[in-house]
């Protein structure tokens, strides 16, 4: 999983990190005449599209009401202070000064603008990111009839047949459960919830999209990254470019000369970063603002990581951080000679099919490294392929992609829950649990990540579940996403 920012700073969708816009627009304003309604678009960082909308009211008095909302961000209904505005443009201003710029386009019938960010996390300061919005929809319900009134009502019908994706109808039994689940989504009892997927015996049986999402939209995984990037290493250590056993320093050297060196950093193994268990002096859980978040407003995210002090004896203590995984990215680069993006879709997503994956670039000693703790984005669909992947010990279409000794370590518990206190155990960047099915436990394996996204995997089922979501801001309101697939799929099956 991840872990969400702390005011002032954005999420990444949290951190994800990622995703660094900013979290609340404040206020009220008059505005121009003949643009009230809703307006739909996008709002391009450099790094990722979020989709947003303005919605412009006029009350009975004259005076215009202005509302964001980032869908994609989690942010709903944030009210706007604007500064300045004539018939067609209009200055806000965030909370933390942030400045947001549109100008409106008659003859197309568009806003266009930018969004000015006042501090630096992926983009330097003052970088400006663009804005363009269509009168649309707001976003907020989960799906609209043709009269854009809100649907509630849900009857399953099988995903429709498309290349290269086997569909299946649910078993008869799981079918009055899944409705049950969609309807709750749709009703907001389980909000945000952007898509969900289940596959069995590699067959589509649910493919739902919500909240203007389709099938090919890639989503931000968050920490399921993470997950990924297990993967990702074990590609390399089968191809014999490092070991879980070889010491992190090994790989930085320069660090063992500094004045604030301790030796007790030498104990430090690969394995320990991929337990979490460093002993660095950083835990998402605890302090984000001084760990990933901290490096997140570093300029050079793997000295930042590499600097901590020790907080305990590697290999002691669970301590859940993100930051502490950067250091794995720049060795998979220098090992292999290739960027981390290349070498994944190389070994990895080209295997699976996998076309439209996204992944962050974050700065590095004046290069670029990418993040392996979020930063990846993925469609529901290609997202269930990894969680394939897993349940046929590493092969597609007949193809090792990582070895099988790699997903059986990798998915073992390497960390007990008891250390955790997630009530689940971890292995190398995936947890583990049981959870109820019928009259007995059924062993689950997971990628997490904020905001309501996980990869379940059930190998006893041969069962994979994909849910995506935007509840970043509202911890009870994201385990929507685990009650679905524990209190409506899984049963199902």
């Amino acid at each position: 999983m991840s872990f969400r920012k702390r005011k002032p700073f954005l999420s990444i969708n949290t951190l994800t990190l990622l995703f660094f816009l900013p979290a609340w627009l404040f206020g009220s304003a008059s505005w121009a005449m003949g643009l009230e309604g809703t307006w739909q678009g996008s709002l391009d960082v450099g790094l990722v599209k979020f989709r947003v909308a303005l919605v412009i009211k006029e009350d009975p008095q004259g005076n215009l009401s202005v509302l964001f909302n980032n869908i994609d961000d989690g942010l709903y209904n944030v009210p706007v202070t604007i500064l300045h505005a004539t018939d067609h443009s209009l200055k806000g201003q965030t909370l933390y000064g942030q400045i947001l710029s549109l100008k409106s386009r008659p003859k197309y019938h568009y806003l266009i603008g930018t969004y000015h960010q006042t501090h630096g996390n992926f983009e330097k300061p003052g970088a400006s990111s663009s804005i363009t919005l269509y009168p649309g929809t707001d976003y907020l319900f989960p799906r609209l009839d043709a009269e854009n009134q809100p649907v509630t009502a849900y009857t399953y019908q099988p995903p429709s047949k498309q290349e290269g994706r086997e569909s299946a109808s649910l078993p008869a039994r799981g079918i009055p459960l899944i409705e049950l689940g969609v309807r709750k989504i749709l009703d907001g009892t389980f909000p945000h919830i952007h898509g969900i997927v289940v596959v069995q015996n590699d067959k589509r049986l649910v493919d739902e999209t919500f909240y203007g999402y389709k099938d090919e939209d890639t989503h931000p995984v968050q920490s399921i990254t993470k997950s990924i990037f297990s993967l990702l290493f074990g590609i390399g250590q089968d191809q014999k470019l490092f070991q879980t056993n070889q010491r992190l320093y090994d790989f930085f050297p320069a660090y063992r000369s500094r004045k604030d060196w301790d030796p007790q950093k030498d104990q430090i193994t690969l394995e320990h970063l991929l337990t979490m268990s460093s002993g660095l002096d950083c835990s998402d859980w605890k302090n984000a603002q001084d760990c990933s978040w901290g490096m997140v407003r570093s300029d050079d995210w793997a000295d930042y990581t590499l600097s901590k002090p020790l907080a305990r004896r590697p290999g002691s203590q669970f301590a859940y951080c993100g930051a502490c995984l950067l250091p794995l990215s720049v060795i998979l680069e220098k090992a292999s000679g290739m960027n981390v993006p290349d070498f994944a879709q190389k070994y990895l997503f080209d295997p699976l099919e996998i076309h439209s994956a996204q992944l962050v670039k974050a700065p590095s000693a004046g290069t670029t490294v990418v993040p392996v703790s979020f930063g990846l984005s993925l469609s529901p669909l290609d997202l269930a392929k990894i969680g394939l992947l897993i349940l046929h010990k590493g092969k597609w279409n007949g193809q090792q992609v990582v070895s099988e000794d790699w997903i059986d370590r990798s998915t073992s518990a390497h960390v007990d829950k008891d250390q955790t206190n997630k009530k689940y155990d971890y292995g190398y960047l995936w947890w583990k649990t049981e959870m109820p099915a019928e009259t007995k436990k059924i062993q689950v394996l997971m990628g997490w990540g904020v905001g309501g996204n996980y990869l379940f995997i059930v190998p006893d089922k041969e069962l994979v579940c994909v849910v995506t979501g935007g509840n970043y801001n509202d911890a009870k309101a994201a385990r929507g996403s685990l009650e679905l697939f524990q209190n409506y799929v899984l049963p199902a099956f």
